[in-house]
């Protein structure tokens, strides 16, 4: 039971970090976020991300119950540890290429209008016309799934918990900031960040490639 508990917990902070990687990439998702808080304020900001964790949980259930016996091939895990690999190096050089040359912008004096929609449906209908989110999913979210699933229910709460914490750790703090003024989140921050999280992914990125040769 110990082991399991720390196989969670390990995995937890793994999708925490790599999730916030993901979080903090410049994208749809943050420009839309930045323009509801301008517009409608704080709460209607904060439930965007309860339609975005919606669908992720919606799509995690599927990996649980629809895909357990597919994922658990020795063929696919190899696949999907080589493929999500290759795409976390890829995640990993741009980021930090882009920390690096100062290319990476945060797009918080982006104030366009929101839309009518309700706050939780923007937030499932920006998630998934979001290709990155698609491709994350698709490569190193079922790779990460697939782990949980290997722990059990404890594992898959895990890497959902700590996936979804990086999501509101990161929006949440740009919805204060925005709220409170672009003082609280420069450029040179943002990009030691970044540059941080870059280095995560590209260990991770190795280690996980490694696994799938072996």
């Amino acid at each position: 039971m110990g082991d399991t508990v720390r196989e969670a917990l390990a995995l937890g902070g793994a999708a925490f970090v790599v999730g916030l990687s993901g979080a903090m990439s410049p994208g749809p998702y943050l420009t839309v976020t930045i323009a509801r808080t301008l517009s409608r304020g704080k709460l209607s900001a904060f439930m965007m991300l309860l339609g975005h964790a919606l669908l992720e949980g919606a799509l995690l259930v599927g990996f649980a119950f629809g895909l357990q016996e597919f994922l658990k091939r020795p063929s696919v895990a190899t696949a999907m540890a080589l493929v999500g690999g290759a795409v976390l190096l890829w995640m990993g050089w741009s980021l930090m290429r882009g920390a690096v040359r100062g290319t990476i912008v945060t797009d918080l004096e982006v104030a366009e209008d929101p839309g009518r929609v309700g706050p939780v449906l923007q937030g499932v209908l920006v998630s998934l016309s979001n290709p990155y989110w698609t491709l994350w999913w698709a490569t190193i979210g079922v790779k990460l799934a697939s782990d949980g699933l290997v722990i059990g229910p404890v594992g898959v709460a895990a890497f959902f918990i700590g996936h979804e914490l990086a999501d509101i750790a990161w929006y949440g703090f740009v919805i204060f900031a925005v709220s409170a003024g672009r003082g609280l989140l420069s450029d040179r921050i943002y990009r030691a960040v970044m540059a941080s999280l870059a280095a995560f992914l590209l260990y991770l990125g190795v280690a996980f490639v490694i696994e799938g040769f072996t």
